[in-house]
């Protein structure tokens, strides 16, 4: 699962330049500013959770069934646990420029996570979610072909 992970980071990355060199509206920064931010929680968030899934919820009977939703189940934690990143930058940034006092910035913080989930699914869960369901299916498949 992190390996599809990584594939779905590679392509996020990939279309967000190719549509911000199409477009040219200047988005490309903030596009792939918020990629470097889910990054590295993404990939570590992957391999635990599909190592959980599969360890503890293995079933016998209809592998492939599961393992599609076993992967994406673990694409959807990936893109939560990814929304933490953008939120406490942009928490510890309002705190460094002295925007917001250090008392707020949980509450602050609190606030955007959820908001940085919603992003997470509009921009990259229309492909993140199927792609990890495609992952699993295709493990279980190659498991019991092999």
């Amino acid at each position: 699962m992190a390996a599809t992970g990584l594939l779905a980071t590679v392509v996020w990355f990939a279309g967000a330049w190719a549509i911000a060199a199409k477009t040219g509206n200047g988005t490309l920064g903030f596009t792939l500013g918020v990629g470097l931010f889910f990054l590295p929680l993404v990939l570590p968030t992957s391999f635990v959770v599909g190592t959980l899934l599969w360890r503890k919820l293995y079933p016998e009977e209809n592998r492939e069934l599961y393992g599609a939703v076993f992967g994406a189940m673990t694409a959807l934690a990936s893109l939560a646990v990814g929304s933490l990143g953008p939120a406490l930058v942009v928490a510890a940034s309002n705190v460094s420029r002295g925007t917001i006092p250090v008392s707020e910035v949980a509450g602050f913080a609190l606030l955007l996570i959820p908001s940085g989930f919603v992003f997470a699914l509009v921009a990259a869960g229309w492909f993140v979610i199927p792609l990890g369901a495609f992952g699993g299916w295709y493990h279980e498949r190659a498991k019991a072909t092999a």
